[in-house]
């Protein structure tokens, strides 16, 4: 029984840590599973835990740069991998993905696996961008395979440097599909009583600042003070919650801007939504777009890379240039004003085929990743050529 070991940064309510959760759950029926993540983590998380996956907390992994602790985290995970002795180190997020491959060569024969949801360097300037890809450049030798969850992830690090395309595989983001087509409607209250239904603008996504919250909530007061009967959910939790509060009350908003926190019912949430928005300044191919998709709705998001396999300009939505809110509520208002091209980009959307993002074939596409990995190493040593292919897992 092949033995894997998954390490990220942190385990709690975001895309990348879900991908991480179902991949470890579906590998515990035939493989040995340890995941090891940081020191923020969410109870949440953990219960939806196979019971079969060992877990281990590494309290020195964190997301920001310290370098006590960071060095701290590469010498714990090299005791952890020498001691597990795993045949596969599957690495996710960027902090995890750098220490986890360093710490990955204390455990002589594995193959070693990053999963690429997202680049930090993209959102970076200066020092700061320079550091981060130095040390992507760094471990990107050491690695067997990448995982991107979008070409437009792939492309980045072929033009980066990051490995050859031969070492590149694309593998969507799995979840549960048929969960967000035809979900019955939330019923949350409307901060509105009585009148016309609202017209509510969903953003899905944690309360943090490379989410951009604050650009999309001054660029929507015009339209907010304009249009009484629309409505700004903002579904998620975190640190950037008090100050946006604050901001809606100054603004004179506030009775029309609803701060849901997480929702485990995502897909109702959707359903009671008519148009949906992502502003993130960095990203892999966020989750929540697919979702936005499946659920059927016109979108409006700020351009990613890989976003044009999910939101195509015109069509089921817009896509605007990162900085130009000015854009984006002109796309916004668009929509507003208009129920017939909501309809037509709602059936637009829902007429986009996602079978990519089905969770088994996610699993199942890593699964044969692995197998060619392993192989490769029984036949020739770790890393060999033979276990490799540029282009997607069929």
């Amino acid at each position: 029984m092949p033995k894997i070991v998954h390490i990220i940064t942190r385990f709690v309510n975001g895309g990348a840590d879900e991908n991480t959760l179902l991949t470890c759950n579906a590998q515990a029926e035939a493989h040995d599973v340890t995941l090891i993540h940081g020191a923020e983590n969410s109870g949440r998380m953990i219960a939806q835990l196979d019971a079969r996956v060992r877990r281990i907390c590494v309290p020195s992994l964190v997301r920001e740069i310290a370098p006590a602790k960071d060095l701290a985290a590469l010498a714990r995970l090299s005791v952890h991998l020498r001691r597990l002795r795993p045949d596969i180190v599957h690495t996710h997020t960027s902090k995890a993905g750098v220490i986890g491959r360093m710490a990955a060569l204390a455990a002589p024969g594995a193959a070693i696996v990053h999963g690429v949801h997202i680049l930090s360097f993209n959102a970076e300037g200066g020092v700061r961008r320079r550091l981060y890809l130095g040390l992507e450049r760094l471990v990107a030798p050491v690695t067997h395979a990448f995982i991107n969850v979008s070409e437009g992830m792939r492309e980045e690090c072929l033009q980066h440097g990051l490995g050859e395309a031969a070492r590149h595989w694309v593998i969507a983001s799995g979840m549960e599909v048929d969960r967000f087509r035809g979900a019955s409607p939330a019923d949350f209250p409307s901060a509105r009583s009585g009148g016309e239904r609202p017209i509510r603008i969903c953003y899905v996504a944690a309360l943090e600042r490379r989410k951009r919250h604050r650009e999309l909530l001054k660029a929507v007061v015009p339209l907010l003070r304009m249009y009484p009967h629309v409505e700004l959910i903002l579904a998620g939790e975190g640190p950037e919650r008090a100050g946006l509060e604050a901001a809606a009350r100054e603004a004179g908003i506030e009775s029309q801007v609803q701060f849901l926190g997480f929702r485990d019912d995502i897909e109702s949430v959707l359903a009671a939504s008519d148009i949906c928005v992502f502003t993130s300044e960095r990203e892999g191919l966020p989750r929540a777009l697919i979702q936005y998709a499946l659920a059927g709705k016109p979108i409006v998001a700020t351009r990613l890379p890989g976003i044009e396999r999910v939101l195509r300009d015109g069509s089921n939505g817009y896509v605007v240039s990162a900085d130009a809110f000015d854009e984006f509520a002109t796309r916004l208002q668009a929509l507003i004003l208009d129920r017939d091209l909501r309809a037509r980009m709602a059936a637009q959307s829902q007429s986009i085929d996602f079978s990519d993002w089905d969770g088994q074939r996610m699993t199942g596409q890593l699964e044969a990743v692995y197998r060619k990995l392993l192989s490769g190493r029984t036949r020739g040593g770790r890393g060999s050529r033979d276990a490799q292919r540029t282009g997607d897992v069929a």
